[in-house]
């Protein structure tokens, strides 16, 4: 019987604690600015807890990989305001990228993602983002902060960074307006609904550039799949959607991180979770492991 938290998907404690490992799972359990429904704080523990429960063989490519992924400490950021947050969870997550090693995060609230990105630009200064998402959160602030996971868009693009967006369904005008004059690539989940994913990301991959960060706030999923989020918007992408989006972009880009946020477990059921674990394992199969 282990004592403490879990290691991402119940790996021994020598894999789980290798600095060698190729891969490393950073948890974040960060949550100041969540507006709507609590609880992003607990994601991070309950997609660990999650992951035990996930095969390591891989039923599409009926393989077991070798899986070498270190699960760090979560990072405790209790009492820290914003700007501290930030510088901690850049100077967590620097180390990594210099050692070339794929780092995820999870999350924790999307406000995390731009001090990720800014980490990962040490390393590579040509990277762009691509943000699976609902929402654009292209706010300048919100709530009279800066900060705010409806500001995770505009920082990014304050950073200087490519971003693209899939999946999205959600904007203010204030949003709208900016996103046009910055002529931001925003695809819709409505523009993206019944047409095969082969017909859509040649666009995305041509705006990216080599180096690609990916960001997945699992409200870009449908809330019938994933129901524990902050804000769950109706008409999200299906499961076999965003597997396709990250094999494609696995395989025609360099992934060199990536994050699941805005997961905010649902008392009672264990489905959203257990999909973050999977969608977890998944991506880094694709990104790592594959091959």
């Amino acid at each position: 019987m282990r004592n403490g938290p879990p290691n991402f998907l119940d790996l021994d404690d020598r894999t789980a604690s290798d600095p060698e490992a190729p891969a490393a799972v950073l948890p974040i359990p960060y949550e100041k600015t969540v507006c709507y429904r609590g609880g992003t704080v607990r994601g991070p523990q309950a997609l660990l807890e999650a992951s035990t429960q996930v095969e390591l063989f891989d039923e599409e490519y009926c393989i077991q990989p070798q899986w070498r992924v270190q699960t760090l400490p979560a990072l405790d950021l209790a009492g820290t305001d914003p700007p501290q947050a930030m510088k901690a969870i850049r100077s967590a997550a620097e180390p990594i990228f210099k050692q070339r090693r794929f780092l995820l995060a999870l999350g924790g609230e999307h406000s995390i993602t731009p001090a990720l990105v800014a980490a990962a630009r040490q390393v590579w200064a040509d990277l762009d983002v691509l943000l699976l998402d609902a929402h654009a959160d292209l706010r300048d602030t919100y709530q009279e902060t800066p900060y705010s996971h409806a500001c995770t868009g505009r920082r990014l693009v304050e950073l200087g960074v490519g971003t693209v967006w899939m999946g999205v369904r959600s904007y203010s005008e204030e949003e709208f307006k900016f996103a046009r004059r910055q002529r931001l690539r925003l695809l819709r989940a409505g523009e993206m609904r019944g047409r095969p994913v082969e017909q859509f990301m040649p666009v995305i991959l041509d705006t990216l550039s080599r180096n690609v960060y990916l960001s997945i706030d699992l409200d870009v999923f449908d809330p019938s799949l994933v129901p524990g989020t902050g804000t769950p918007e109706p008409g999200g992408l299906d499961w076999f959607t965003v597997l396709e989006i990250v094999r494609i972009l696995c395989r025609e880009k360099s992934l060199v991180g990536a994050d699941i946020v805005e997961l905010a477990p649902v008392p009672g059921t264990c489905v959203s979770e257990y999909v973050a674990a999977r969608l977890a394992a998944k991506l880094l199969l694709e990104a790592v492991f594959r091959d």
